[in-house]
């Protein structure tokens, strides 16, 4: 398997355990992401966290926007989002929604659109956003670490994921480039995820992807478990947190 799997995790797979993992585990966005945003639109508009998992990008999109909605398809994500004044969460899928008509200034989708039924979601991304209304979606698809480091993960980690991924993961370590946008997509900045974690973090991490979790569903997480032992073996530093580089994408664009 390439080394340029996904890491994503179906949101229609989650338990109330693997979304407080989930929100444990997962990398913060650039906050020059939300910068950038908040000058493409007027910090009055209203934004749609659509996807939200547990609440990352919205509670840093309130830092820039003075009203943020966010709805997850999954209870315990909801359940296990970051609460915040003004963050309004909801349960329903991205693709059949209670919001107005042309309500949204603002749309964003974080490390989720490959999930999505798109024909239907963008027939709902039409009517919930203004005319003009701006949409932004992004994601990561591999992390890197170092040789030893990815070598280990490379060699212990995914022979056992091999046959678990979803085939929605192919999009994202596409960086979309296969999805037909209804839009025209415009030019958007460089960003960098980088991230600092210990070795136990990034194990935690990978347990995370679904491919893992569809795997520990079927056989257990005993090839995590001996898996760990190498991954901790090739770290140049075990008692202290690495770089880690998770290369970035961002797609967005205006409806007319």
């Amino acid at each position: 398997m390439k080394a340029q799997l996904g890491l994503e995790v179906s949101m229609r797979t989650f338990d109330g355990q693997s979304s407080i993992s989930y929100s444990r585990t997962r990398p913060m966005y650039p906050a020059e992401l939300y910068y950038w945003l908040s000058q493409q639109v007027s910090p009055s508009s209203v934004v749609w966290d659509c996807a939200c998992g547990t609440g990352q990008a919205s509670v840093d999109l309130a830092a820039y926007f003075d009203r943020v909605e966010a709805s997850d398809i999954s209870e315990s994500q909801i359940t296990a989002a970051t609460p915040h004044r003004k963050v309004n969460y909801q349960v329903f899928p991205a693709e059949k929604t209670l919001y107005p008509d042309d309500y949204f200034d603002v749309v964003c989708v974080a490390h989720a659109l490959h999930w999505f039924d798109l024909a239907s979601f963008w027939s709902e991304l039409r009517r919930v956003l203004k005319p003009g209304g701006m949409f932004v979606c992004w994601g990561y698809n591999w992390l890197q670490i170092g040789e030893a480091e990815d070598r280990a993960i490379a060699e212990a980690v995914l022979p056992h994921l091999q046959d678990y991924w979803p085939a929605e993961s192919r999009l994202l370590w596409e960086q979309y480039r296969s999805i037909e946008f209804p839009f025209e997509l415009i030019d958007v900045p460089a960003f960098e995820l980088n991230c600092h974690w210990s070795v136990t973090q990034t194990i935690d991490f990978i347990r995370t992807w679904s491919a893992s979790q569809l795997r520990i569903q079927e056989h257990g997480d005993d090839f995590l478990l001996e898996a760990s032992p190498i991954i901790r073996e090739a770290w140049s530093k075990p008692t202290k947190k690495q770089e880690i580089r998770l290369p970035f994408f961002v797609k967005a664009g205006r409806f007319s």
